[in-house]
């Protein structure tokens, strides 16, 4: 017991310090940790992992090691600048004027006095295709032909369909090429909220008072390979309250928010995936090999929660498992989170391996081993 004591007083003193030298960890909460080069300031004050680091969530910097010494630094939503291989030096003041290689999807995004002026660039199979818009959303034009008078009158060319609209979104219309890999040759028309309608090769709907009521008939070759006779269909009547739908991917009924049934299916062979049943939106959920009641209840394979009470984790092997009491958070382990704050509320944990099992008491001020028969 002594040599424990010793122990824990070199290595845990209360939940303000802790040194784990096989882990790499250091902490001294809730003012500094770092965990294998990890480190945080007062989380979530200050956070560098290396090639990042984050003040506040809103200072950040980011080194992209693309051989041309790039970076990026961003005080949000306000400035940014950077450098990267393909665009050299990029920067710009938000909302005055600027330019950035790569926003969301969108490439070498410029703009001026947003929303008067913005401009950028979008992969469309091996060329760019450039949009331009003036009083965003109001005026837009591509050079592909496409346009836009928001909401009176726009087209939008895609791969192989061409979309419009007159008085968004009343009326809508659309033509589509024959394709590969969606619903093949065919046309679609919507007069909202009234009545829409979808007639391609692979796919017919009739939408009524849309989005409420439609229903839905997808024609799949993989579907029918399987030796199914009746085309993959799907009902809503009224959506979001009853939706039932059988496809290649899976059967789902839904009543919501009281139940919900899923049983997934494997693409390729049509083989049993998995299934879950809902009751209450998403606030129990069964899995097959797990039980959600959120927040009070998860229980799986590799962790179990008790909530407030009582949490733990078994890693990919299934041969180490930790648990802690208390457990206050709704969500499971956040390893900032486990490295600044929690042991401030964890007054006792183990380690169970298949040989024992490892006891700390009141932030280690008290620890004991039980072995397993």
């Amino acid at each position: 017991m002594l040599g424990s004591l010793v122990l824990a007083a070199a290595f845990q003193v209360l939940p303000f310090y802790e040194q784990r030298p096989a882990d790499d960890y250091w902490a001294v909460r809730p003012l500094w940790s770092t965990e294998r080069g990890d480190v945080d300031v007062a989380w979530p004050v200050f956070t560098w992992h290396g090639d990042w680091w984050s003040f506040c969530r809103v200072v950040n910097w980011q080194d992209y090691h693309d051989g041309a010494d790039g970076y990026q630094f961003t005080v949000l939503p306000l400035w940014f600048n950077g450098r990267d291989k393909e665009s050299g030096a990029y920067g710009g003041l938000f909302p005055l004027a600027g330019g950035h290689p790569h926003v969301g999807m969108m490439y070498d995004f410029k703009f001026a006095l947003w929303p008067l002026w913005h401009q950028y660039k979008m992969p469309r199979g091996r060329t760019w295709m450039e949009t331009n818009a003036v009083l965003f959303p109001f005026v837009s034009w591509r050079d592909d032909g496409a346009w836009s008078f928001w909401p009176f009158y726009g087209i939008n060319y895609q791969r192989e369909s061409d979309h419009q609209y007159a008085l968004w979104p009343l009326v809508t219309w659309a033509d589509y090429r024959a394709d590969r890999d969606t619903a093949g040759e065919g046309y679609s028309w919507m007069v909202w909220p009234l009545y829409g309608r979808i007639r391609r090769a692979r796919e017919e709907q009739d939408l009524y008072l849309p989005p409420f009521f439609s229903w839905t008939t997808t024609y799949s070759k993989s579907w029918a390979e399987k030796g199914n006779s009746a085309p993959e269909m799907r009902l809503r009547c009224p959506w979001p309250f009853f939706e039932w739908e059988s496809n290649a991917r899976r059967s789902r009924i839904s009543v919501w928010p009281l139940y919900e049934r899923v049983d997934w299916r494997t693409y390729d062979k049509g083989d049993e995936a998995g299934s879950v049943t809902r009751f209450g939106w998403k606030l129990v959920e069964l899995y097959e090999d797990e039980t959600r009641v959120f927040p009070f209840w998860a229980s799986g394979r590799r962790h179990f929660r008790l909530w407030p009470l009582w949490e733990s984790e078994t890693d990919k092997a299934g041969q180490v498992t930790r648990g802690r009491f208390l457990a206050p958070l709704p969500v499971r382990w956040m390893p900032q989170i486990d490295r600044n704050w929690a042991k401030f509320w964890t007054f006792y944990e183990n380690e169970s391996t298949p040989l024992y099992t490892d006891h700390s008491l009141l932030w280690g001020l008290i620890r004991w081993r039980t072995l397993k028969p």
